[in-house]
């Protein structure tokens, strides 16, 4: 029996075959399989005529599986991906293949990338433009490009089109708040203004902005920050000195400083503010880097002007004290009742009602952080005193417990 006793012609075949079929046969004593390869056309012609053997199988592969030539096309099609070139296709009968363009789509040029083998050792790239919308819907052949194996066809977006119907939300003390329709770089200034301008009760020097990807990066940080506090090992932060008997107690100390800091960072999710500097004069900062430039779905809040200083964290009455003008942050934590005894005083910190850090180290001179005035809206931080021998772990939970106070306190300056 051979090979054209089971193979007739292409009738017997499904459509599109492959040009390469195989014989796979057992070949004795272990029956090991081995390979046969032979030309499916010229085995039908008869210029091949393998003689069969017992258990072997005749495989006859597809035209797309026996390392079929592929085209790719990217972008402003509604169905991007890689595609088998067929002959004879074109840059046009790939865009249908893909589903025609989307309505973004850049109808003037798209983007050609073939490659050819030169030399037989290397890989040359060629790039090329090609007026693929007359290609398409005139279906003029001049337009038109016949695809090679491996080509790249990039459909465009039309410039600006992200901006189409990209806005913004303006809320609290303006006199016309709501969405505004954005161009592109349009500034601060120019949406507050198109909103009439601030009203008698705002306060400006509290506004909140809100952007997405602030919020993003906030988040990727947080979870990094809550991953390093849990995989940290325990008896890294311990002393060398202390004995063996006072370790147990010391490390349930330091768990349940853990997960106190813990708990509060998980539940206060990332906000996404970002850090703006503006007064109610609009005029006196328009232009000027403190006129950040607008992004679609930008939130801003006006609050009004709040009449109290926040004082949170260690602290015998951690409460909202009567905004007192000229007062300072030592002034408000005495009427707070002062530190307790697991305060860390020289990590008090103050957040600014816009947003800002005033911390032991933020000025140019060195000077006790309690000695600063304070504006409407502030709050003052005391954290707690971090337990532990590693300086690496202090700083983590240190660093946590600012996250989490920014984050409050930015939830409460939402609401004033």
């Amino acid at each position: 029996m051979r090979i054209t006793d089971i193979l007739h012609s292409y009738q017997d075949l499904l459509p599109e075959p492959a040009d390469r079929g195989e014989i796979v046969r057992l070949q004795a004593p272990d029956l090991r399989p081995t390979t046969i390869e032979f030309n499916i056309p010229e085995a039908l012609a008869g210029n091949v005529d393998l003689t069969l053997q017992p258990f072997d199988t005749i495989r006859v592969f597809g035209r797309y599986e026996a390392d079929a030539p592929r085209v790719t096309i990217a972008g402003e099609v509604l169905r991007p991906g890689i595609y088998p070139l067929s002959e004879g296709m074109t840059a046009a009968d790939l865009v249908r293949t893909a589903g025609g363009f989307k309505r973004d789509a850049l109808l003037e040029a798209a983007d050609l990338t073939s490659y050819q083998i030169a030399n037989g050792n290397r890989v040359v790239s060629q790039r090329s433009s090609i007026p693929i919308g007359a290609a398409v819907t005139t279906r003029k052949s001049s337009s038109d490009v016949a695809l090679r194996p491996g080509d790249v066809l990039t459909i465009h977006q039309i410039a600006g089109w992200n901006d189409i119907a990209a806005s913004i939300t303006v809320e609290g003390e303006v006199s016309y708040p709501g969405s505004y329709g954005i161009q592109q770089g349009e500034r601060l200034s120019s949406i507050l203004k198109r909103a009439g301008g601030f009203r008698a009760t705002a306060y400006p020097a509290g506004a909140i902005l809100i952007r997405e990807e602030v919020r993003v990066l906030e988040e990727k940080t947080r979870q990094e920050l809550i991953r390093q506090i849990e995989t940290s090992s325990s008896a890294a932060r311990l002393a060398p000195a202390v004995s063996a008997n006072d370790q147990s107690s010391t490390l349930q100390i330091i768990q349940a400083q853990q997960e106190q800091v813990l708990n509060r960072l998980k539940t206060q999710p990332a906000v996404g503010r970002l850090v703006i500097h503006i007064s109610s004069d609009i005029a006196s900062w328009e232009g000027t880097p403190a006129d950040i430039e607008v992004r679609a779905g930008d939130v801003i809040r006006i609050p009004k002007r709040p009449g109290f200083v926040l004082v949170n964290g260690q602290v015998y009455n951690a409460t909202a004290i009567t905004f007192a003008e000229g007062k300072s942050a030592g002034w408000y934590l005495r009427r707070a009742g002062g530190v307790t005894e697991v305060a860390n005083e020289k990590q008090i910190f103050i957040i600014r009602s816009n947003g800002s850090v005033v911390g032991r180290d933020s000025g140019f001179l060195p000077r006790s952080v309690l000695s600063t005035k304070l504006n409407p809206g502030d709050v003052v931080v005391v954290p707690q005193k971090i337990l532990g021998a590693s300086l690496f772990w202090r700083n983590l939970l240190t660093t946590a417990q600012l996250a989490s106070s920014i984050a409050i306190t930015a939830a409460v300056a939402g609401v004033l």
